[in-house]
């Protein structure tokens, strides 16, 4: 009889503390306090290090509407020792344009670099810029759309005289980017009847600079890159 009892009382004992369990998971669904979980954190992408540049073969080599122009990023050094003084003196010279003192101005990554600029009769404007304070790594060249001699402007400054540079085929390209970008600018303003269309031409490659044209409603920009694009091998 004693053995019953006994066993009476464990099987008691065993359905209060399941019925206790069962009430607490429904009652308290966090972790006891005794046994802590630790947050799984989201997991982080690896840092990919230096952004890759595209490929000339990604690029467009004809003109499209400005929400599709490439990402070139800033410029890097044309070629090492390359002040590109000269070249500006005689730019200058020949379009009469005052060059201003070299200024440092910050990025929007943070980093600091030294530009050029200077500025023309009639709006044409230009802007050196320098990575490493020295040698030249990009060159800015403006114009207005309805400027007689903007496109004689444009054409010196594809002249650049950078070694490895097909200053030939870059004044070939300057021709057939201009005439693009006109066309796709009247179709888009015909299409949208906005005047402030914005396009760009397709991108020319030569030697260790990229260039590019853009069209913004009645200003022509001339963008020339040192080492903006990797090249297909």
């Amino acid at each position: 009889m004693r053995a019953a009892v006994r066993v009476s009382a464990v099987l008691m004992t065993v359905v209060i503390g399941a019925a206790g369990a069962a009430s607490c998971s429904r009652d308290s669904p966090a972790p006891a306090a005794s046994e802590p979980t630790k947050a799984i954190a989201a997991p982080h992408p690896e840092p990919s290090g230096t952004p890759t540049a595209p490929q000339a073969a990604e690029l467009p080599t004809h003109a499209v509407s400005g929400d599709k122009r490439p990402a070139l990023g800033a410029g890097d050094t044309m070629a090492t020792g390359y002040t590109g003084r000269e070249f500006l003196a005689g730019l200058s010279g020949d379009w009469k344009l005052k060059l201003d003192k070299p200024v440092a101005q910050e990025m929007p990554d943070g980093e600091k670099r030294t530009y050029v600029h200077g500025r023309g009769a009639g709006g044409m404007t230009i802007s050196a810029g320098y990575a490493d304070h020295e040698d030249m790594s990009s060159l800015l060249c403006r114009t207005g759309t309805d400027q007689s001699d903007g496109p004689g402007f444009l054409a010196a400054c594809t002249g650049l005289d950078v070694a490895g540079v097909d200053r030939g085929k870059a004044s070939s390209w300057l021709k057939k980017a201009k005439k693009e970008t006109d066309s796709l600018y009247e179709k888009r303003v015909a299409e949208t009847g906005n005047k402030k269309e914005y396009v760009v031409s397709g991108v020319f490659t030569s030697g260790p600079v990229t260039m590019v044209l853009h069209r913004a409603y009645d200003k022509y920009s001339l963008r020339i890159l040192g080492g903006a694009v990797a090249r297909s091998k």
